[in-house]
């Protein structure tokens, strides 16, 4: 609980910048939440507003192994699966739902469970210009949806950031992208952590091709910033001091894991069939881990309340170079898939690949529970990010291998400032209920007005994922 201010702190409006001048420019550092900006016990804002609630939708490409992915018992009490130990510090803080069906399922498995679960409506067809398939979204993204309901005063009204740059970008935007306007406005992910602090922080931040010397300028304008924090320093709790030096720790220890991640290039177009590049494999724990890190300041700053983020792609070319053969002991003289497309060893309903299959899906939860580890790890009212954050995270199919569309691996976590509900554990649908339930639950779980939004989704080409029913084993 927050404690009562001292007769010599002030109460600080809950849109403070931090002000300074450097070369000529005049720069503003948007604040997290400060006790001083709240009311006596953490639970609003001192002028009576709610804290803010946000949204975050979280993928991952090809599915899972089932028998890996279901935990064989249910409620709060259930044992973690294979695929979900390394979500074990975090397991207060998710529902795992399974036994979910998807609505407009029945024609092209990786394009329909984009569709449904991340925005509700079927997809349409767009003409394929010689590639398998191709579609669009049939209708707002969830995210797009929460973010015109929100109306917050954000710097950003949402943010679409992508970890890997391996993805299929000839199949139409139901691929290409988790965000869209509609039908016809993909939102396109911004895949460079460099960029996104641009776009943050650009006052802070060195133009492209500047030496090290020219680096020091970012501190400089740290510095200029934090001597107008100074004058906070005597006018607010220590506990407050403590989370202002913990702020700016955290941006310079963002500019320094930014500098140290590779230089990354995009892969040439390859013709015909997708060949195997053995340079091109990504950094993906470290990308992941800045780009946390970044959807973390935002949020707490609240530069924004609504980020997508893919973690890898669906029907994308993966690659995961640490899963080396040696990697797999039950297996002797197994083949080295290390650099090889995960979307085609998805396909091989054999022993071996579809183990290999399981450790990528255990590999993405591992940086799922990093996003987890990040929101939790700052504290905000009397809880922290995570606590008022709901999160939708899933894949584009259930089991790869054969483009299974029921049984989705889906996860949704935070607790939505007390609107999700907690303790849940694993929750399996025993009727099969709709994957656009759970969106709706989510849509609703952040929205000032939950009272007003009555439908979710929509239908079209002889498919519809409306519903009026959001899941009622999450939403409290």
């Amino acid at each position: 609980m927050t404690r009562r201010r001292l007769p010599h702190e002030l109460a600080l409006p809950r849109r403070t910048f931090l002000r300074g001048l450097v070369g000529g420019t005049a720069l503003a550092l948007a604040l997290p939440v400060l006790d001083v900006m709240l009311n006596d016990d953490g639970t609003r804002h001192a002028d009576g507003s709610p804290l803010p609630l946000r949204l975050m939708t979280w993928m991952w490409g090809n599915g899972c192994r089932l028998e890996s992915w279901v935990p064989k018992t249910t409620g709060p009490n259930y044992e973690l699966s294979p695929a979900l130990a390394s979500l074990a510090p975090y397991r207060d803080n998710f529902t795992v739902l399974t036994g979910f069906k998807n609505p407009v399922a029945g024609r092209r498995g990786h394009h329909d469970g984009m569709a449904g679960l991340f925005s509700g409506w079927p997809f349409l067809l767009v003409d394929s210009l010689g590639a398998p398939y191709a579609s669009k979204f049939g209708g707002k993204s969830l995210d797009q949806q929460a973010a015109d309901r929100l109306s917050a005063p954000t710097m950003f009204k949402s943010l679409q950031i992508g970890i890997t740059k391996r993805h299929l970008a000839n199949q139409g935007p139901t691929l290409e992208t988790m965000s869209h306007r509609g039908p016809d406005q993909p939102l396109a992910m911004e895949r460079d952590p460099q960029a996104l602090y641009d776009k943050l922080f650009g006052a802070f931040t060195m133009t492209a091709g500047a030496d090290e010397a020219t680096s020091s300028l970012r501190v400089a304008a740290l510095d200029v910033v934090m001597k107008d924090a100074k004058r906070l320093r005597g006018l607010v709790s220590s506990n407050d001091q403590l989370r202002l030096e913990h702020h700016f720790d955290s941006l310079f220890e963002l500019q320094k894991q930014i500098l140290a991640i590779p230089p990354q290039c995009d892969l040439p177009k390859i013709p015909g069939k997708l060949d195997y590049n053995l340079d091109g494999s990504e950094p993906l724990v470290e990308l992941n881990a800045v780009m946390t890190k970044l959807v973390r300041v935002a949020f707490a700053c609240d530069l924004t309340r609504v980020v997508s983020c893919m973690f890898t792609a669906p029907s994308g070319g993966q690659q995961f170079q640490q899963l080396v053969p040696g990697e797999f002991p039950a297996f002797p003289g197994a083949q080295d898939y290390s650099h090889a497309d995960q979307h085609m060893v998805s396909h091989i309903s054999a022993p071996y690949e579809q183990a290999f299959i399981h450790r990528c899906a255990e590999f993405c939860m591992a940086n799922f529970s990093t996003l987890l580890g990040e929101l939790r790890g700052v504290s905000e009212g009397s809880g922290n990010l995570l606590d008022n954050t709901c999160i939708l995270a899933g894949s584009d199919v259930c089991e790869g291998w054969s483009h299974s569309e029921n049984d989705y691996p889906i996860l949704v976590a935070g607790g939505a400032g007390g609107r999700l509900k907690s303790g849940v554990g694993h929750y399996r649908s025993a009727l099969g209920e709709s994957i656009t339930d759970i969106g709706f639950a989510c849509l609703k779980a952040v929205d000032p007005n939950p009272e007003t939004l009555t439908e979710y989704g929509g239908d079209g080409q002889g498919f519809s994922g409306k519903t009026n029913t959001p899941c009622s084993a999450i939403l409290a």
